[in-house]
């Protein structure tokens, strides 16, 4: 709901993942910055992998997150920021040349330099949805803005994210069929980001793990822009089938057991603790296991998944060192041993995000689950100051970095 000090329509940011869907409204204050003012949740149907596989029953679930979100706005909602991941999804980083035409960079040079670097070649099957504006070089020298300098040539950077065009269709379909017009799409990855990291981290270089139901999304940043972006097509509802096999359970109670009980290293109080009594599949009797025991399934998946993580950053060799350490978001995130595995396994201090705490922000989305559906709203927020649309949005003026932009701007507001 609006009031008389904040003004317009919320910006709102819908998280369609595999095991949730989560939508969140919020409108802007000339001096106060976002404050959320409508919030629902509700448990997702017909995705996997991050990927629609039942158009009508991932419809219905965000028909009525939309529905939860209008009510407690007092206003329809009629578009929406909608995160995304699946398994192809692909970056790469581009440079590219021009001269400067009359010895002075001006605005038609960037362009045309930014214009050069995001002209790559893309498969018929992906579509491009991110362009992050990395750096300029004016004359092999690196400047943070060209603009108004003397120069000869220049140089621009930029990071491509793409998607495959026909899973993106899906969702765009499965969202409006439900209501609300897809305003743009947001990398999960970058959004989690967003939400957690600060400038400082960024600028010593940082690894994003957002450790979702169906997939593991990585944002990698050097020198304070992103590197690199990928999905991992492993997630915490296969940690949830090992244990269903392990244990010869149904999946719905190994994810319960992994929630409640679930830890991927063994510690000297799960040893100590009370054994669990699970009653399997063709069993007259209830089998006692301990908890330290569930590491024994956890942990090796947990690991294959980091090893994984390890590998995309090998691949993706950012310059200098990911000093800042890792940061673990998303629903496994809290599973005890985790941060402990994953500095092992990445060989990086690691640290659990929290999702910055906006204002009205509900208790239960101030969780590491819940930092891509908070990005997702603060990027929208810096899409709808942007000129050209969500794709375009990091290739426009002010000359600021885009990870800068919005924290200046809410910065500059602040009493």
């Amino acid at each position: 709901m609006t009031t008389p000090e904040y003004d317009g329509a919320p910006l709102v940011a819908l998280d369609v993942g595999t095991a949730k869907v989560a939508a969140l409204a919020a409108v802007p204050h000339a001096a106060k910055g976002l404050r959320v003012v409508a919030a629902a949740l509700a448990s997702s149907r017909g995705m996997q992998k991050s990927a629609v596989v039942n158009m009508a029953a991932i419809s219905r679930v965000i028909r009525r997150v939309v529905e939860r979100t209008a009510r407690s706005a007092r206003q329809p909602i009629e578009r929406v920021y909608v995160t995304f991941a699946g398994s192809k999804v692909h970056s790469q980083n581009n440079r590219a040349a021009v001269g400067v035409s009359r010895g002075v960079v001006d605005e038609d040079d960037i362009r045309r330099a930014e214009d050069s670097a995001r002209a790559v070649t893309v498969p018929h099957n992906q579509e491009v949805v991110h362009v992050i504006r990395r750096g300029f070089w004016l004359d092999d020298k690196e400047v943070p803005w060209p603009l108004g300098m003397y120069g000869y040539r220049l140089e621009a950077e930029v990071h491509i994210v793409t998607a495959e065009r026909t899973a993106l269709l899906n969702l765009r379909r499965a969202v409006e069929e439900a209501g609300p017009e897809v305003s743009g799409f947001v990398l999960g990855g970058l959004a989690a980001g967003e939400a957690v990291l600060s400038q400082s981290e960024r600028d010593m270089g940082v690894l994003v793990v957002d450790l979702g139901a169906g997939t593991t999304q990585i944002a990698v940043y050097a020198r304070g822009e992103v590197w690199h972006t990928a999905v991992i097509p492993l997630g915490g509802n296969h940690i949830s089938r090992d244990l269903a096999f392990g244990l010869n359970v149904p999946v719905e109670v190994a994810e319960q057991i992994k929630v409640e009980y679930g830890r991927a290293l063994p510690s000297r109080q799960a040893q100590e603790e009370a054994p669990l009594n699970i009653r399997p599949f063709g069993a007259e009797e209830d089998l006692e296991v301990r908890p330290s025991d569930l590491a024994l399934i956890i942990g090796p998946r947990v690991e294959e998944i980091l090893s994984r993580v390890a590998d995309e950053v090998a691949a993706a060799r950012p310059p200098g060192v990911l000093a800042a350490g890792v940061v673990l978001t998303g629903g496994n995130a809290h599973l005890p041993g985790v941060r402990a595995l994953a500095s092992r396994v990445l060989g990086l201090p690691a640290r659990v995000g929290q999702p910055e705490a906006l204002p009205g922000l509900p208790e239960r989305m101030r969780d590491p689950a819940f930092a891509a559906t908070v990005g997702a709203l603060k990027l929208a927020q810096l899409y709808e100051q942007a000129v050209g649309g969500p794709e375009a949005v990091w290739q426009v003026p002010p000359p600021r970095r885009w990870s800068q932009r919005l924290r200046a701007f809410l910065r500059g507001l602040l009493p």
